[in-house]
Parts: structure tokens; sequence; C-alpha cells
């Protein structure tokens, strides 16, 4: 399952905390980039946010590596499923010959 994942921060890092924060960022996003389920993660230009396409088995998976992110408790996390183009075009054409009349789908 894919998903779309955009993170930004709601709440500035404690000065104090900031460096272990982003070594922890360096060191989650290597993990999560090697194991495959990260298939790319960008940073968004001037602002403090960023995203990236999840590629894991479950929503309890993506939540399960979301929660491991060190800038979580610091940031409004959006998830968007994401589906194949071809297939959903597909899926919607077969969806809107079945509601027409004299459809081919009825």
């Amino acid at each position: 399952m894919k998903f779309l994942v955009i993170s930004r921060n709601k709440y500035a890092v404690p000065p104090d905390m900031a460096l272990g924060i982003f070594d922890g960022m360096i060191a989650w996003t290597k993990q999560v980039q090697a194991s495959g389920k990260l298939e790319s993660l960008w940073v968004f230009a001037g602002v403090q946010a960023g995203g990236g396409v999840a590629n894991v088995n479950s929503i309890e998976e993506l939540d399960a590596m979301m929660s491991e992110c060190p800038l979580t408790p610091f940031s409004d996390t959006e998830v968007i499923p994401l589906v194949e183009p071809l297939e959903s075009f597909e899926r919607t054409r077969k969806a809107i010959l079945a509601m027409t009349p004299g459809g081919r789908g009825r």
C-alpha cells in the first residue's frame, strides 16, 4: 500500500533539543529508506515541512514507522492513500457505465 505523507512543523523544536532531534532524523531517514518503506522523501524549500511516499503493508505499519520519526511530536502529519491511476480510471469508467441509462454496465 502506498501513502503520500506530508508533515508540517506545528511546534518549534526547543533549541536545546534541536541537534539531537536532527541527528535522530538523519538516522531515521537512512533506516526507513534502506528498508524500502519510504520510496521517496523530500523537504519543502523555505518552510519547515516535507513529505514522501511510503510503501508499507498496512496503515498500522505506517503508523508504527511514523511514531518512530523524531519530528512527529512537533508536526501535523497528513496521510493520503494512493492508488495506481489506470486502475482507478478503469474502476471509475465501469461505475459511470453502470449508472448511465443504456450503459453497458446494466
